[in-house]
């Protein structure tokens, strides 16, 4: 189930409490001319009687509701975080690729300057030969 479920759930109970409380207390405004009938033959009672069970079943779907997102939102923190303890393992991973390839260039951009101070600038052509092991005599 996912979590958008959950949460419609949740907000359709929450609106079906409000409801019944807002019926309550609409009962509690009558006068007492509209609810002499209704206490004569013992109405309000079960109407009371009957409003407190469906609140009760209504907190109980609620607090079911509310347990299962607070699992499926431990579950999302921990997914979160493992995404986020990736991307940073990434970037690292990328930065010290990036520090290793700068390392590697200006090794080989310092080997290149021994090579032509050695050979002579007319041996080496250019730093591309090095790189690419194209270093061959020019004479020949």
């Amino acid at each position: 189930m996912k979590l958008r479920n959950v949460l419609q759930q949740e907000a359709h109970l929450r609106a079906n409490l409000t409801a019944l409380d807002a019926q309550r207390q609409a009962s509690q405004h009558l006068s007492e001319t509209e609810m002499h009938g209704v206490r004569e033959i013992g109405a309000d009672l079960l109407w009371l009687a009957w409003l407190g069970r469906n609140r009760a079943d209504l907190q109980m779907q609620l607090a079911r509701v509310l347990a299962r997102k607070g699992h499926m939102m431990q579950g999302l923190r921990r997914a979160f975080g493992k995404h986020q303890a990736a991307l940073k393992l990434r970037a690292l991973d990328m930065d010290q690729d990036r520090l290793n390839t700068r390392s590697r260039q200006e090794r080989d951009l310092a080997e290149l300057a021994i090579l032509r101070r050695t050979n002579g600038p007319s041996q080496v052509r250019c730093a591309s030969d090095i790189l690419t092991g194209d270093v061959r005599d020019q004479n020949t």
